[in-house]
């Protein structure tokens, strides 16, 4: 139905609106809006709003909200008559039951508001009830929608406060009209569920609830009081009290609550409405969530108005329903509102029945399950409340106190279901209270019956423990336990109510009373225990725990001098015997604790007494026995003077460092420890033995255990005795480096915590020296030295210079390793170049250590590690003595450029070798080449004076002095003194410039010359400084002399190979083509280096790498010069190509990568002699031949160096043209060559010879007929298939070359199946499937793929896009990572298997019984590879219908159709007018699935024969490895083939007849052909059997005729 309220005034205000009128309408038939003015654009979501879907009206107001929130950035404003429709239907929507349509309705409301300002304001009035209450709503979400929109405006309280009450009427009025609603006006029952319509009713009411309470806090009450009236005067408000809704109950109580505390006289017209819903209605019904609420309001009710609960019928039989129910969810405060509401009602004193009722009643609600056990002390004091006020409110009665009270005590101390309901799991004073309340009545009768109720509870008490069942019973640990719980509640129970008794102040006759017959009961209790103990040899176990309660709850029980003696019999041994070793001594030792507080004078003696009952007993059973006597606090003293348990107590910490302990002495071990049991002597010999068995023990982890016991719990021991706590530190230190993680962290964790109890000075530095200078097996890890150094100096127990290597063993060690001439390929790697072929090993000379640690490190490797690592982790240089500063860096720079070496080198001794299972160490030399630059570029950071050429005082100027000095000779010491000096110059270049005074230094060191003293030092000045040089005139001085002394210079002078590289070095300086020599000197030199070329035996190996390297540089100032220059030079590269195999492979290295690049340098240059491009031109087959050779060398080993050439030949090799090509059987071994970039080169061979190869191939198999099939070099590649087994994922991920040769080999034969005929690819598969090759090949791919583990790779995620799956560009993989270069091979071999060999991989599949690979591999083919594969095919099949051979004499050309898009192929012959024709479709998941070849029209033959021909092109496709080409060339061969030699019917002159079939009935004396249906109809026709046209007779069709004439 619809409600409205007549229009109200009120005056304008702050917020933009005066007189206004209000009209909220909530029912659901209320008429729509007028929206024909809306804008077209929301017209239709505004329509949508007013249908039933909650989905389509939350869309409609996502559309609403974003066209007003688009008009608001576009500076526009929604029209008036959106905010009319709006405001008419805000109400409405804002209640329904979408929790998102209720969200969007108050956004949309904000938004409005914000676009339209004061326009919107102005109809606030009609629409503030509603927004507001959407803001109690107790959704969230909608809840914060309406109060974020409120508070954009409403920014303050105070703001807020004057809105509610500027807007009180209008409130009001939408609370009243909201509260009148009922489920049936605001939801429609034939479209709305009970469920939904109670849930929006009762939204509804709530929020018009939480709108008068909010109004009553912060509005006047005088100003709203006309409306609340009328508002209170609706009938529908008060029965709410028994709604179902919690919410709104506790928003009407919570409603009255406020009224009682404001203006409880306006509540006294409405009590008899008020008192019939609350103390009737509502007592009755549930209560669940707001029972705390109805108690608080009928309590503050019937405090004002005691009237309101009538006196027809007494309230507690009111409230007896109410309160069986319990708190009914509430929390513990029911119970004390509870209470306080009957103490509220006590005046109106009750009878003993009701009283009793009641109780019961309360005794229910307590004990309900649904009650939480936290409300039971608040529960049973509201009880025992109520029980106080009954019984000193009513007449006497023995049978109501042993009703109500008694079993309260009975049950908590025995508990039987019976009782259930008096289950209390607590005590706190509720039972002193309860029982000094029967003690002390007035009433005789009632005294003497607590008294006798007491004692029935001690006899009862008694008589379970003394019927308690005997050992062999089988429930005689339950039973026991029973009897302890029971002691357990009996003394704590005592204790209780004698603790409140000794509390009053003045001692009562009531407390006298029951302390003592608490204190007479439990001594009895206590007595009959120990009798029974006694003469049942200690075994119920329950019966002690009675005793041990007794000490433990109520000790001054137990201080009776016969009672402790008859416990602890110590004068009867084998009776103390007994007991110790009986069930019930666990129980009995707490008494012995509080023994030693009741009476410490007895307890050293009894203690001592018990301990050596122990020590006599079973082993298996005085463990236990004896932890829980040394536990005792007071045991300290006793336990020192007792040698029998110290001995046993040092065996058992023996016995648990060497594994041979149990639990239970581990457990005795700690508490030994733990209460001081164990004397300081007898500790340290544990400690002693303890670290002999760290030294020769198998299993660490007990001694390591032992020794965390005892420096957690006695730190002190540890560190008593110097020798043995360095013993202790070393071996913990060592064991830090095991292996064995559990073992390393543990002892680090010890030596931690020795650290930090540890005292003075510590043994550090002599553990770092000998660490250092002793390499070995069991040497301490470079890390724990640098700890345990850093925390030294950290300490300042010892001098910073103690702490680093000695400078002197370091020099010894590294010169052993500097006695053997360095290999010469370095010189390719290394920036000095040519000097590595100058180098002459020293006289004699010591050969390198062979102590290493467990690393594999030397004794100078350590060093250099450790120094670097100690001088970046903070520790200063700067206090250190100068020289020694001056030893330590170059020492370290040194060992730096001989571990670089090693980086780039395979084989010989070096600083570092791998130890077994430590993998490579390539990590660790680069980790301190760059800590080591680090620090030197961190020095070269701090010096001054470089600029102006003064140095003097700087540490970087004395260690190029130092350098310079030590570089002055030929030996390998002075090449690598040459390399730090270049290193230092270049970082101090690096970071200054050019040095001031460049060439007063130069003149000044005498060095730019050609001598043994100064080559070294000549070339790392050079390099240091590099094209600094380039304006020096001392380097150009030297630049032309040494190209004058080329003039001169022959093979076979020592001085010449000098010449030649620091020559070499100077030309490095300049660009190309800028030398400053003069051209004729440099032709001349050109000409002399040329002419030894002709003398090539003559010409060692570092000479030949040097003369090439000099020509290349001197190339770009002479190649436009005319002479036989270029023919020696082009003739004397192949020669050193062809010859190369004859030297070792470090020999050949440089002379092939110098002559490599200067044929490189030949080939690319412009502007050249053509004398230079003829021989190039003549002897370009032969170079061709000479790079193949060099392909064809076995690397013995792969190195940097091996890597750099191999890199470079394969950039030549793959420029060789394909006619060069002749001899290639002997490079598929090459595929499988362990260097990457020899395999590139000879693949990149193979990848263009083998398609070209297929042409001659076919012919060859045409003219002879045979079976061919792959290379067997190239299969050979495929025997050792890759398993993901044999490859760890680390080393997979690398891509091993092995791996790559295989995928590579499959490769070329794909590439051989590119250009091959239909009957080599069916060949080529042939020979693949009879050997197996393919299902390793494919197992592999989709284990690597990651298909077999269900995690195939997602390649548009990964970036593989269609082109790089198409294809393969070796090249360009090489840049990408190994990984990723395996997966993009990987995914490309797929593709081409699906697109040449489909066949075999359809059958591999189909053969597979692996279910988790075949499904992760389906989709993801037809994911990613079924698209390329069919959209191939189609264009194949395009490509061939354009290309078709121009068909024969009679024969026609087969029309081919293509539809992409349908994935379909038809194909049609024209016969005599028709076509026959066929359509092949390619099913989503080709080649997996293959075609269907169907029929368009059939014409010709019959059935039978057309589906062979159907069947026969769709198993080309399917079976073969042919493509839809193969399929569409078989039809066309079958349809000519049938029609070759055919001619017309010579009756209706077709070729065809009309059914479909050839002329297939021949005449036996003229040859002419006829269709066999023509013939049928001649015969009929013409009456007679003869030929048409011989007029012979024709017996084809007689006899049939005759028979069918006869029938």
């Amino acid at each position: 139905m619809k409600r409205s309220t007549k229009p109200k005034a009120a005056a304008g205000g702050s917020f933009g609106f005066s007189g206004f009128s209000s009209s909220t309408t909530l029912s659901y038939i209320t008429p729509p809006p007028d929206l024909s003015e809306i804008p077209q654009e929301v017209v239709v979501p505004f329509k949508n709003l007013l249908k039933k879907d909650s989905i389509t009206k939350g869309k409609a107001l996502e559309e609403i909200v974003a066209y007003v929130q688009t008009l608001s950035r576009q500076n526009g404003e929604p029209g008036d008559a959106i905010l009319e429709a709006w405001a008419q239907l805000y109400a409405r929507i804002s209640i329904d039951n979408s929790r998102r349509v209720r969200e969007l309705s108050h956004v949309l409301l904000l938004e409005l508001l914000k676009s339209s300002g004061k326009r919107m304001e102005k109809r606030i009035p009609s629409l503030v009830g509603a927004w507001l209450a959407g803001s109690f709503e107790r959704d969230r979400a909608v809840s914060r929608a309406a109060t974020e929109g409120l508070s954009s405006f409403l920014d303050t309280p105070e703001k807020e406060t004057r809105f509610w009450v500027r807007c009180k009427t209008q409130i009001l009025d939408y609370a009243r009209e909201a509260i009148q609603e009922t489920p049936d006006t605001l939801s429609d029952e034939r479209s709305s569920t009970k469920e939904d319509s109670e849930a929006k009713y009762y939204r509804v009411v709530g929020g018009s609830l939480s709108l008068v309470i909010n109004l009553l806090a912060k509005a006047p009450f005088e100003q709203v009081q006309d409306d609340l009236d009328r508002y209170l005067s609706v009938d529908t408000l008060w029965p709410l009290a028994a709604a179902e809704d919690n919410f709104v109950r506790r928003a009407l109580y919570q409603l009255l609550q406020i009224l009682l505390a404001k203006q409880p006289e306006f509540l006294r017209p409405r009590l008899g409405q008020i008192g019939r819903v609350l103390v009737s209605d509502s007592l009755k019904s549930s209560q669940a969530g707001s029972a705390t609420d109805l108690v608080k309001v009928l309590t503050k009710l019937t405090q004002t108005f005691p009237e309101v609960w009538g006196s027809k019928t007494h309230p507690l039989q009111r409230l007896r329903p109410f309160v069986e129910k319990g708190s009914q969810g509430g929390s513990a405060t029911y119970w004390q509102e509870l209470d306080a509401l009957l103490s509220a009602l006590s005046p109106k004193t009750p009878s003993l029945e009701i009283a009793g009722s009641f109780l019961k009643s309360l005794r229910t609600g307590i004990s309900s399950r649904q009650e939480p056990r936290a409300h039971a002390m608040p529960a049973w004091g509201a009880y025992i409340n109520a029980f106080e006020r009954f019984l000193g409110g009513l007449a006497p009665d023995v049978k109501f106190v042993q009703n109500n009270l008694y079993p309260l005590t009975r049950q908590y101390l025995h508990p039987t279901p019976e009782l259930s309901a008096w289950t209390s799991p607590v005590t706190g004073p509720l039972f002193p209270r309860a029982w000094k309340m029967a003690i002390s009545h007035p009433d005789a009768e009632i005294r003497k019956s607590a008294e006798e109720g007491w004692q029935k509870l001690q006899s009862s008490f008694l008589s379970r423990m003394n019927n308690s069942l005997p050992e062999v019973s089988q429930d005689f640990q339950k039973s026991q336990q029973a009897v302890a719980t029971e002691g357990d509640h009996w003394f704590t129970l005592a204790a209780t109510i004698l603790g409140q008794c000794s509390k009053a102040e003045e001692l009562s006759s009531a407390a006298s009373v029951l302390r003592d017959i608490i204190t007479t009961s439990s001594l009895q209790v206590m007595s009959d225990a120990l009798e029974l103990l006694s003469r049942r040899n200690y075994k119920p176990f329950g019966v002690a725990s009675v005793l041990q309660s007794a000490f433990k709850k109520c000790p001054e029980l137990c201080n009776d001098e016969k009672f402790i003696s008859a416990l602890f019999p110590l004068e009867s041994p084998e009776q103390l015997k007994i007991l110790v070793t009986s069930p019930s001594f666990p129980y009995l030792v707490p008494c012995l604790d509080q023994l030693s507080h009741i009476q410490p004078g007895r307890f050293p003696d009894i203690w001592t007494a018990v301990v050596d009952s122990a020590l006599q007993s079973n082993p298996a059973t005085f463990l236990p026995v004896v932890k829980q006597l040394v536990s005792i606090p007071a045991s300290t003293a006793p336990a020192h003077k007792h040698e029998k348990l110290q001995s046993f107590l040092s065996f058992n910490w023996l016995a648990c460092a060497n594994g041979s302990g149990s639990p239970l002495s581990w457990d005795l071990s700690g508490a030994t420890l733990s209460f001081d049991a164990i004397d300081d002597s007898s500790m340290a010999a544990i400690i002693a033995n303890l670290v002999d068995h760290l030294t020769a023990a198998e299993d660490y982890g007990p001694a390591l255990r032992a020794l965390e016991l005892i420096i957690l719990k006695k730190p002190a021991l540890v560190s008593q005795g110097e020798d043995a706590h360095v013993a202790l530190i070393t071996k913990l230190l060592s064991l830090t480096e095991l292996s064995d993680k559990g073992v390393s962290e543990k002892a680090a964790s010890l030596q931690a915590l020795l650290d930090q109890e540890s005292t003075g000075d510590r043994p550090v530095v002599g553990i770092i020296q000998r660490s250092l200078e002793e390499a070995g097996q069991s040497s301490l890890g470079l890390h724990v030295l640098i700890h345990q150094a850093i925390s030294a100096f950290e300490s300042g127990a010892v001098q910073l210079e103690e702490l680093f290597p000695n400078s002197y063993v370091w020099h010894t060690e590294l010169a052993s390793f500097l006695q053997d001439v360095p290999s010469p390929s370095l010189s390719l790697t290394s920036s000095t170049g040519g000097a590595y072929f100058l180098v002459k090993k020293p006289p004699g000379g010591a050969k390198p250590s062979s102590k290493r640690d467990a690393q594999g490190r030397s004794i100078p490797a350590r060093m250099a590690l450790y120094t670097a690592k100690l001088l970046s982790s903070g520790l200063p240089l700067a206090p250190l003595p100068e020289q020694f500063q001056l030893e330590l860096l170059y020492l370290m720079c040194l060992t730096v450029e001989l571990a670089s070496d090693q980086l780039v080198s395979v084989g010989g001794t070096g600083l570092w070798e791998p130890a077994p299972g430590e993998g490579d160490t390539s990590t660790e030399i680069d980790e301190l080449i760059t800590l080591s630059r680090s620090i030197i570029n961190g020095i070269v950071s701090k010096t001054t004076g470089w600029r102006e050429g003064n140095l003097t005082t700087s540490i970087a100027d004395r260690l190029v002095d130092m350098a310079i000095q030590t570089s002055r000779s030929r030996s390998p010491t002075a090449l690598y003194s040459a390399k730090v000096l270049s290193s230092l110059l270049q970082a101090l270049v690096a970071a200054y410039g050019t040095r001031g005074q460049l060439e007063d230094w130069f003149k000044k060191l005498d060095i730019m010359k050609v001598a043994p003293d100064t080559v070294f030092v000549a070339n790392a000045f050079i390099v240091g400084f590099s094209e600094i040089l380039a304006s020096s005139q001392t380097v150009n001085i030297l630049c032309n002399r040494l190209v004058s002394n080329m003039i001169g210079a022959f093979p076979g002078l020592e001085k010449t190979l000098c010449s030649v590289v620091l020559l070499n070095a100077c030309m490095s300086v300049y660009e190309p083509g800028q030398v400053p020599v003069d051209n004729r000197k440099q032709v001349m030199a050109l000409k002399q280096m040329t002419s030894w070329t002709d003398t090539p035996d003559e010409m060692i190996a570092g000479l030949a790498a040097e003369t090439c390297k000099g020509l290349h540089r001197l190339f770009p100032n002479v190649k436009g010069v005319y002479g036989p220059y270029w023919e020696q030079t082009v003739d004397y590269c192949i020669t050193l190509w062809k010859n190369a195999a004859d030297d070792t492979l470090d020999a050949r290295l440089p002379y092939v990568h110098s002559s490599l690049k200067l044929m490189a340098a030949l080939e690319s240059a412009t502007d050249a002699s053509e004398d230079l491009t003829e021989a190039l031109e003549d002897r370009a087959e032969a170079k061709s031949e000479a790079l193949i050779s060099l392909l064809k060398i076995p690397r013995e080993k792969i190195t940097q160096p091996c890597q750099i050439v191999d890199a470079l030949l394969s950039r030549a090799v793959d420029k060789i043209p394909l006619e060069h090509i002749a001899d290639t059987p002997d490079l598929y071994g090459l595929i499988a060559s362990d260097s990457r970039d020899i395999q590139t080169a000879a693949f990149g061979i193979l990848h263009r010879v083998l398609p070209a190869a297929q042409e001659a191939l076919a012919v060859d198999v045409l003219l002879e007929g045979k079976d061919v099939s792959l290379p067997d070099e190239l299969l050979s590649l495929l025997l050792d298939a890759p398993t993901l087994e044999a490859y760890p994922d680390d080393v997979l991920n690398q891509f091993p070359t092995p791996v790559r040769a295989y995928l590579l080999a499959w490769h070329l034969i794909f590439d051989a199946y590119s250009k091959a005929t239909f009957k080599l690819r069916n060949d080529y598969s042939e020979s693949l499937k009879k050997q197996d090759f393919v299902k390793p090949f494919l197992t592999f791919m989709f284990d690597v793929l990651g298909h077999s583990a269900g995690n195939d790779l997602k390649l548009e995620r990964m970036g593989f896009s269609e082109e790089l799956i198409r294809s393969y560009d070796i090249k360009l993989a090489g840049d990408e990572g190994e990984e990723r270069n395996m997966h993009w091979l990987l995914i490309h071999l797929f593709y081409l298997t699906l697109k040449h060999m489909p066949g075999l991989f359809r059958a591999w599949y189909l053969d597979s019984q692996d279910k988790q690979t075949k499904n992760a591999i389906k989709p993801w083919l037809i994911k990613y590879f079924s698209p390329l594969i069919v959209s191939d095919a189609m264009d194949e099949v395009i490509d061939w219908a354009e290309k078709q051979e121009a068909p024969a004499d009679g024969e026609n050309e087969l029309v081919v159709k293509v539809s992409k898009s349908a994935r379909e192929v038809t194909a049609g012959y024209e016969v005599d007018e028709e076509v026959a024709s066929i359509m092949i479709q390619v099913p989503p998941s080709f080649p997996l699935d293959t075609v269907k070849v169907n029929t368009v029209k059939r014409v010709a033959v019959n059935e039978q024969k057309w589906k062979g021909w159907l069947l026969a092109t769709e198993g080309v496709i399917k079976f073969g490895n042919g493509g839809i080409t193969d399929g569409l060339s078989t039809f066309r061969r079958n349809i000519v083939g049938t029609l070759k030699g055919q001619t017309e019917c010579a009756i209706c002159y077709s070729i065809v007849s009309s059914d479909k079939r050839l002329p297939d009935k021949e005449c036996g004396t003229c040859r002419h052909s006829f269709h066999r249906i023509c013939l049928y109809k001649w015969f009929q026709n013409s009456g007679r059997n003869s030929c048409p046209l011989c007029r012979n007779p024709i017996d084809i069709l007689g006899s049939a005729m005759k028979k069918r004439d006869a029938r």
